[in-house]
């Protein structure tokens, strides 16, 4: 850390979010994006930002399938404007980077299977990655790299953020996934513009009064909003980054200043030293996590917990009598009834059920994307796997769960035989948690999971080669050729 960061390290710890004089992080945040190059990151967070890359991008082909994407699509269409950014999965359509943000963003989260950090509540490469290569496609010479250090910079920013609020997940309306986001997305587009730190510090600026998304969407589940929030931020993340580069200038003091983001929507509790703290040295972007499965990221400690079980005993759906799940009073919360033909209405709600996803999981030893596309396929976990899985309330469960509201997956599996068999899985072995990673071959498969069920299902031979190029991201000169593929 430089004498300057050092130096105004003092005023912000525990939960005071007292603003002394001195630099905001926003500026030292600032000068750190428009410095940092490709050889000045570490090799895991290039390896992390390409693995989210690849990741994301699945998402994006599976929520095109969606219902809310299709009535997005006819708005961009009709919107029109210059035709420089690609709307990901649809014969080649293109407009302008605004547009595409909103087209493609929406999409991410239709299944709830983007990326996100265990313990900084945030989806990171949702709000990077469709930002920059909009501007990267219609800036035109962007490279690998290039994309790969937007992707890097802004996830760690986003995450920064995320981590450095001291409160409970709920104890605000905020949801942090798209608050803190909306800077990750300001900072990768503006990086893919080339900002100087000046510009950046603008960007930053004129994105804080944008700011929005509250956890509105997690209750009121006829709602459009959670499964289209990411095009519907960081579409202004784009906005913001053209105006600093064109000359506006943003508000001051973004992050801690009196009217900054920290005091004015977490009520100053936060921690300046996660903010920057080792800047340059440590990246979050390392250590965010890949879903295997599509649900809300809560949820996959039980879902982890029970198919390792299965695996471990060669269990299958046939012999297993009765799941009772251990849970507190968040997972409490997630354990509600469903009825036949949730599919596709009721999609973005069944995502965030546990006594859907763990019926789900014994079913399949899995938790198949096509459980949330195809009716006949939901409603017979419904009918034939749900009746098995019960739970029952313990205290300790709220003792030890995270601040981030994950519980610790506690499951007992009985066999129709009468054997029993307990499985565990803590906060920090979710499979796709950095201690336990999807493999390789595992997020390969994501992927082609993904691209066949999109709205206009992909070739395997053309979704293998958009794997191999993503892989080698860092060679690739112009990200136009992996533009073209993912058309």
């Amino acid at each position: 850390m430089s004498a300057k960061v050092a130096a105004n390290t003092g005023g912000h710890g525990g939960n005071s979010g007292v603003h002394v004089a001195g630099t905001d992080a926003s500026d030292i945040f600032a000068e750190h994006l428009a410095r940092v190059g490709y050889g000045d990151l570490p090799v895991a967070a290039i390896n992390a930002a390409k693995a989210s890359i690849l990741d994301t991008l699945a998402c994006v082909y599976a929520g095109t399938a969606g219902a809310d994407v299709a009535e997005i699509l006819k708005a961009v269409k009709q919107w029109g404007g210059q035709p420089s950014c690609t709307i990901i999965g649809f014969g080649g359509l293109k407009v302008p980077p605004v547009s595409a943000v909103l087209a493609n963003g929406s999409a991410i989260h239709q299944d709830d299977f983007d990326d996100c950090h265990d313990n900084a509540p945030s989806h990171p490469t949702s709000a990077s990655l469709i930002p920059a290569i909009a501007v990267a496609e219609e800036r035109g010479g962007v490279s690998g790299r290039d994309l790969i250090v937007a992707v890097a910079l802004a996830n760690d920013l986003t995450c920064r953020l995320a981590k450095a609020i001291t409160a409970k997940i709920f104890d605000h309306p905020w949801f942090r996934a798209p608050v803190c986001g909306l800077f990750g997305a300001t900072a990768a587009a503006a990086k893919i513009r080339g900002a100087s730190a000046a510009q950046h510090r603008h960007a930053l600026g004129l994105a804080l009064p944008l700011v929005g998304g509250t956890w509105a969407s997690l209750h009121h589940t006829d709602s459009s909003v959670r499964s289209i929030r990411d095009g519907l931020n960081y579409h202004n993340g784009v906005i913001a980054a053209e105006l600093a580069m064109r000359g506006l200038r943003g508000d001051p003091e973004v992050f801690e200043g009196p009217y900054g983001f920290f005091p004015a929507y977490f009520n100053g509790q936060y921690q300046r030293e996660e903010i920057i703290g080792k800047l340059g040295e440590h990246y979050e972007t390392a250590y965010v996590s890949l879903k295997p499965w599509p649900s809300m990221r809560n949820l996959h400690n039980m879902i982890t917990a029970v198919i390792d079980v299965m695996k471990q005993h060669d269990l299958h759906f046939e012999q297993i009598s009765n799941v009772e799940m251990e849970v507190g009073k968040i997972n409490f919360t997630r354990c509600r009834p469903v009825s036949l033909g949730a599919i596709p209405g009721k999609r973005i709600d069944l995502l965030s059920n546990l006594h859907f996803a763990v019926a789900g999981a014994i079913r399949h030893r899995n938790v198949p994307l096509a459980l949330f596309h195809d009716a006949k396929l939901a409603d017979d976990v419904i009918l034939n796997a749900m009746p098995k899985v019960t739970w029952r309330v313990s205290e300790r469960q709220d003792s030890a769960s995270s601040f981030a509201s994950f519980e610790i997956g506690r499951a007992q599996i009985t066999t129709v035989s009468g054997q029993i068999y307990n499985g565990e899985c803590p906060l920090d072995r979710a499979l796709g948690h950095p201690s336990n990673p999807m493999s390789l071959e595992q997020r390969k498969s994501k992927f082609l999971e993904c691209s066949k069920l999109a709205a206009q299902p992909m070739r395997e031979a053309r979704a293998l080669e958009i794997i191999d190029m993503v892989e080698d991201l860092e060679e690739v000169r112009d990200i136009a050729s992996l533009m073209k593929l993912l058309a």
